[in-house]
């Protein structure tokens, strides 16, 4: 079994909640107490990471196509 395409799928899961988890914040008042800048790096920080995750994720599926 290749292990690859499973830590891709992994991967775009993980930056699939984090964009959910962020569009969240984002749109609603999900946790009272995080507001202000608080809440905007959060929203910042979990998009750039479900990006970079995205990124690793296409690149592990393009090395993986490219050893077959």
């Amino acid at each position: 079994m290749n292990f690859k395409i499973v830590n891709a799928a992994i991967g775009f899961t993980v930056a699939l909640a984090a964009l959910l988890m962020g569009s969240l914040f984002l749109l609603t008042e999900a946790i009272p107490g995080l507001n202000g800048w608080k809440r905007g790096c959060l929203i910042v920080v979990l998009f750039a990471y479900a990006m970079f995750r995205l990124y690793r994720s296409i690149l592990l599926l393009k090395n993986t196509q490219n050893e077959d």
